[in-house]
């Protein structure tokens, strides 16, 4: 790359704006997992302008354009796959545009975090049908939108892509391509299908496609009563049946459940009662002081012990239109949970993760200050147990190399709205952590772990390991988020799907200069 062209870049957006250090651009080569090859520049527009600029200014030079949000990926999804790339570091791209509550949409530019849009529409009395990952402290919206998320209003809702109306998004020329709600020339963006909906074409592409930049989402009123409910099943079979008759009412915002293995993860960590910041935040979040202080009260009385012995435990956010809505829900979700199996546990888990959505996120660290790595598939309902198994049978023929290597499994499960269920296997293992964690996670919480040895035949393993759990995901024809450059996505695709996806790329990106190697383009 030129001086000439550095130079260019830096008069477009500043120079403190244009990165070559070799050690900050070492930090852009990693994700929360592993490495790729160490980006030739780092830049950091401001305005969709500035982007479109930017990117128009690389193009004569061929180099190679890597988009990157939160940096919470862990599938590749914004690591180079050629030497002589350059990131685009969105988070500059962080203004809420409009809130327009009356007509029941926002638009923000896609470096904003979700913590921050909804700081911006809470006040308001609104939210978004979908309000975020559980790290998002730190994922923005084109992170989301690029890789796929769930979790905050999953339950009821559905995906990201589901709230999505309109985009934004930069092609790698500079063109600011308009789509959904945007394309409507001379109106607002408050609907999605402005002709036929090309905008989803875009969504969940992991930046293979071009780069968002603005989005807009549908606003729904903030719900006025919430109430919490956990259960405990002995088998994951009772467990799947009573996620799935939950997911089928419509009963749960979130809906979600631990095995054993990563419900012994939580039980290392410091207890729910030492922590008195989110302590703080329950008394605040239940409403009203009597309300507040008996939600405090049960919280220190339960600690983390109430989790002993359980060997799979499931928990809810019911959302209402009033108390007696939200009540209703929750009668209805413990008969359910009852009819399947299930006992009726302390809902410390829900009512801390409600009370906290946006947490720092030092779960990508053991509790032990081990590595840690998730892969996952989600399945229609009936498959979640044959799937739950298929996985467990995989576990099952690497057990001598994960007791040898101290590899710990664990396993996430969600419901997606009422298409299917999520299963997540997450694997800690001892091994150095990277720069990544260095800069990401908070200095005071690095400081309590302990430090591990670089341990390569463990990484090797859990590779292996976590390999396999893809390869069965993809026999079972589960679909995923966050596919990267990880995920055998073109082998999972039938070939006219296959076929058209390729005819895309080239009409929008001919050189495949736009983040090469996602979606194994």
């Amino acid at each position: 790359m030129s001086d000439g062209f550095i130079a260019d870049l830096e008069r477009a957006l500043g120079r403190e704006h244009v990165v070559t250090d070799r050690a900050e651009c070492e930090f852009y080569a990693q994700d929360v997992y592993r490495r790729g090859e160490i980006p030739a520049a780092v830049i950091r527009p401001g305005t969709v302008e500035e982007l479109s600029a930017a990117l128009r200014l690389i193009a004569p030079a061929g180099a190679p354009i890597v988009p990157r949000g939160g940096g919470m990926s862990y599938t590749d999804g914004y690591l180079p796959a050629r030497a002589g790339s350059i990131t685009v570091d969105l988070l500059r791209l962080n203004r809420i545009e409009t809130v327009q509550a009356g007509d029941g949409y926002v638009t923000v530019e896609c470096g904003a975090t979700w913590k921050a849009l909804h700081a911006a529409v809470a006040p308001r009395g609104m939210r978004t049908p979908y309000w975020g990952p559980l790290s998002g402290l730190r994922s923005t919206i084109g992170g989301a939108l690029s890789q796929g998320s769930m979790f905050l209003g999953s339950g009821r809702y559905g995906a990201v892509a589901e709230s999505v109306i309109g985009l934004d998004v930069v092609l790698v020329d500079g063109t600011v391509l308009r789509l959904g709600a945007h394309a409507n020339r001379n109106g607002a963006p408050f609907f999605r299908q402005v002709g036929p909906d090309v905008l989803g074409m875009f969504l969940s592409d992991t930046g293979a496609l071009g780069i968002k930049a603005k989005a807009s989402f549908r606003l729904i009123r903030l719900p006025p009563a919430t109430r919490h409910a956990s259960f405990a099943f002995d088998t994951h079979a009772s467990l799947f049946a009573a996620m799935q008759a939950v997911a089928r009412d419509e009963l749960a915002s979130e809906c979600f459940a631990f095995d054993p293995g990563l419900q012994a993860q939580r039980l290392k960590r410091a207890s729910l009662a030492e922590d008195t910041k989110v302590l703080g935040k329950v008394v605040q979040a239940a409403g009203g002081a009597l309300a507040g202080l008996k939600a405090g009260a049960r919280l220190v009385m339960a600690g983390r012990g109430f989790l002993e012995g359980i060997k799979f435990s499931l928990h809810m956010s019911l959302d209402g239109r009033d108390a007696a809505d939200v009540e209703a829900k929750a009668a209805a979700a413990k008969r359910l949970a009852s009819a399947a199996g299930g006992r009726e546990i302390e809902s410390s888990v829900p009512t801390v993760m409600r009370a906290n959505p946006f947490a720092e996120v030092t779960s990508m660290l053991g509790p032990a200050g081990e590595r840690w790595v998730p892969v996952h598939g989600i399945v229609p309902f009936t498959q979640a147990p044959a799937m739950f198994e298929a996985c467990e049978a995989v576990f099952g023929s690497h057990a001598g190399q994960m007791q040898r290597f101290d590899i710990e499994a664990g396993y996430l499960l969600c419901t997606v709205g009422a298409a299917g269920t999520l299963i997540e296997p997450v694997l800690y293992w001892p091994d150095a952590r990277q720069l990544f964690h260095e800069r990401v996670l908070p200095a005071e919480h690095l400081a309590k772990l302990p430090r591990h040895a670089e341990n390569l035949p463990a990484r090797q393993a859990v590779a292996r390991i976590r390999d396999e759990l893809a390869q069965a995901f993809l026999e079972a024809g589960a679909v995923s988020f966050q596919l990267g450059k990880y995920y055998r996505y073109q082998e999972s695709l039938d070939a006219s799907a296959a076929g058209f996806l390729r005819q895309l790329k080239r009409l929008v990106d001919p050189e495949g200069r736009m983040n090469p190697g996602s979606l194994g383009l």
